[in-house]
C-alpha cells in the first residue's frame, strides 16, 4: 500500500518537516517519487521508521541512526543529557541565537514530546533557582520555547485538522501550556493557545472547540464536578495532569 507524506506522518507520529530532514540531510528512508515528485512511502518504509524512531526516542542523535539501523543487537544509550548541556551551555553563554537554533533543530530531528519530557522540562529544572540570573536565563529559555512553539502551531494551521484550545487551570506555571501544546503539534490538530490561566474559565463560550486544560496538583471533588458540567457544555474537555 502506498501512503503521501502526510498520511505516512500521521500513522508513524511525526512530522512531515521531521521526515524530510530525515531524508534529505542523513539518507534515512527512500521514498518513491511520483510523475509529479511527490514522496509515496509503503508499508517497509513505515517499519523502518518505527525503527528510526525506537532509536531516537532513547535520546540517539539523528545523525548516528543510519549505521545502527544494520546492527540491530548494539546496546541502546541515552544522549538526551548530551543535548540537555549542549543547550545549557549555550544559554549560560549568553549565545541566544545559537540556542534558538539548537532548539528548532532538534524539533526538526526529533519527536517532539520526547523533545518535551526529556530535554526541555529538565533543562528549565536546571535554571529553576530563586536567584536572579536563574530567573533571568529561565525567562530567556521560556521566551525561546513559546516562539518555537507558535511556529509549529502556525504551520499546523496549513492544514486541516480539528480545532483545540489549550490553557492552564489550577496552574502555577504558565510554561507548561506552551510545552504541552508544543507535544501536539504535527498531529492534524489546529490549536489555539490561552497563554496563562484564566481566573475564571468559561469554556461553554466555545462550545464546538475541544478543549485541553493543563493542570497541576490533585484534582479535588469540588474540580470534578466542575469537569462535569463543562464536558456537558462543550465537544470535549480533557484534563492534562502534570
Amino acid at each position: 500500500m502506498s501512503y503521501s507524506i502526510g498520511e505516512f506522518a500521521r500513522l508513524c507520529g511525526i512530522t512531515a518537516t521531521t521526515l524530510r530532514a530525515w531524508q534529505r540531510r542523513y539518507g534515512l528512508l527512500k521514498p518513491q517519487r511520483t510523475d509529479g515528485g511527490h514522496r509515496l512511502y509503503n508499508d517497509d518504509d513505515i517499519q523502518q521508521a518505527l525503527k528510526i524512531l525506537d532509536w531516537v526516542k532513547k535520546g540517539v542523535p539523528i545523525s548516528q541512526v543510519k549505521p545502527l539501523l544494520a546492527r540491530p543487537g548494539v546496546r541502546l544509550t541515552d544522549n538526551w543529557l548530551t543535548l540537555q548541556e549542549k543547550m545549557l551551555q549555550r544559554l549560560n553563554e549568553g549565545k541566544i541565537e545559537a540556542l534558538r537554533q539548537l532548539i528548532y533543530d532538534a524539533g526538526r530531528e526529533y519527536p517532539r514530546p520526547e523533545l518535551v519530557t526529556k530535554v526541555l522540562r529538565p533543562l528549565r529544572s536546571k535554571v529553576s533557582a530563586n536567584v536572579p540570573a536563574m530567573l533571568t536565563l529561565r525567562e530567556i529559555l521560556d521566551g525561546i520555547i513559546i516562539s518555537y512553539t507558535s511556529f509549529c502551531l502556525e504551520g499546523d494551521r496549513r492544514a486541516p485538522g480539528d480545532n483545540y484550545l489549550i490553557t492552564g487551570w489550577h496552574l502555577t506555571d504558565p510554561c507548561e501550556i506552551w510545552l504541552e501544546a508544543l507535544c501536539r503539534t504535527g498531529q492534524g490538530h489546529r490549536i489555539d493557545v490561552l497563554p496563562a490561566s484564566p481566573v475564571a474559565l468559561a469554556p461553554e463560550i466555545f462550545p464546538d472547540r475541544k478543549w485541553l486544560l493543563v493542570t497541576s496538583g490533585k484534582v479535588s471533588a469540588a474540580r470534578k464536578k466542575q469537569l462535569a458540567l463543562w464536558q456537558q457544555q462543550v465537544t470535549s474537555l480533557d484534563i492534562i495532569p502534570l
